[in-house]
């Protein structure tokens, strides 16, 4: 069962139930249960455990997966922190990490400034592989 908040949240939050965010969290969380965001996460987001977070929002600091899962569909304007073979990452395609889109052929291209997108719903996803390298998830 999730608690459901919108609007403003103030963080940090260490979320270890059920947890959906429809606004701006300030301060960022720590996510060892699950959480379901959609806004701004101004702040790091680190996933640890058997954390689940599944994110379509602007992440103004860095992302850090330890274990457990994470799918992002948005910006993250830091950095991607994750092992390879630790965790389940997956981004959508589209998705830009601190300035570089990642790209359908799973690359990462330079995003000019300005430059503006979206999302459609059945945007493909793709999965970091134990080689660091990106796949399409099937």
């Amino acid at each position: 069962m999730f608690d459901k908040i919108t609007g403003d949240v103030m963080g940090p939050l260490e979320i270890k139930g059920g947890l959906e965010i429809n606004g701006t969290l300030h301060g960022g969380a720590v996510v060892t249960g699950q959480l379901d965001m959609i806004g701004i996460v101004d702040g790091p987001l680190e996933v640890r455990l058997d954390g689940h977070a599944d994110v379509e929002a602007i992440v103004k600091g860095d992302v850090h997966i330890r274990s457990g899962r994470l799918r992002m569909r948005g910006i993250i304007e830091g950095r991607l922190g994750a092992k390879p073979g630790s965790a389940d990452v997956q981004l959508a395609v589209g998705t830009v990490i601190n300035g570089r889109r990642l790209e359908a052929d799973g690359t990462f291209t330079p995003m000019q400034p300005g430059t503006e997108f979206s999302f459609p719903d059945d945007v493909a996803m793709m999965a970091l592989q134990p080689d660091a390298s990106w796949a399409r998830v099937a």
